[in-house]
């Protein structure tokens, strides 16, 4: 029965991140309020994005609705992961010992795979940005607006620090960053915790 709800569980919270990130792609191409499908999936995924709002800093509170997205990205990972290892435990194919470890496992993991999300799609961005700067992109676009809201707090710190060029390299710089945090410390974090959690997989599609 417990296995049979993980799988629910996961595909259900699969469809439901879908939406989220539709409902993002919808609020960049300020899609028509007034069309029934765009209003039904603002009251599927608007509940999950204020709750976030309203647990975090003021001036992060507009990006609630990623917030939202890493959040069920979590879920998603680890709670179907945790119900397998409880049916294990009933089963009596492990112990007590075993499901800690299991857990344990599976928060690194959900963990790793959170920052493997948010690190990709900064390195996205931080693309994006580099070659819309190549061609002086008209900031009255309210897709670049968003992406320039979202890279420049990753290139700001570098700029300081680099030579005025008619080429700005501090999105490549920051992208370099990023995949080095994803090789060298993202990568060992899943990796221990796909030894810990063995052999329960996580939920990831």
């Amino acid at each position: 029965m417990l296995e049979l709800l993980a799988s629910v569980l996961c595909f259900g919270l699969f469809l439901y991140k879908w939406l989220i990130i539709i409902g993002v792609l919808l609020t960049w191409v300020s899609a028509d309020p007034y069309n029934p499908i765009v209003q039904w999936i603002a009251r599927v995924t608007r509940p999950l994005w204020v709750w976030c709002e309203q647990r975090m800093p003021m001036m992060l509170a507009h990006f609630s609705p990623y917030a939202a997205l890493l959040l069920v990205i979590f879920a998603q990972a680890v709670v179907p992961a945790e119900l397998r290892s409880l049916n294990l435990l009933l089963e009596g194919q492990s112990d007590s010992n075993q499901i800690l470890l299991q857990s344990g496992g599976h928060l690194l993991q959900g963990a790793a795979i959170v920052l493997q999300s948010l690190f990709f799609f900064f390195v996205i961005v931080l693309v994006v940005w580099f070659f819309l700067t190549l061609v002086n992109p008209a900031f009255n676009n309210p897709l670049v607006r968003i992406i320039h809201v979202l890279a420049d707090p990753l290139i700001t710190p570098i700029q300081r620090y680099l030579p005025r060029t008619s080429v700005d390299f501090s999105p490549l710089i920051a992208m370099m960053f990023f995949m080095m945090l994803l090789t060298f410390v993202v990568g060992p974090i899943s990796q221990y915790g796909s030894s810990l959690s063995y052999p329960v997989p996580l939920c990831v599609f």
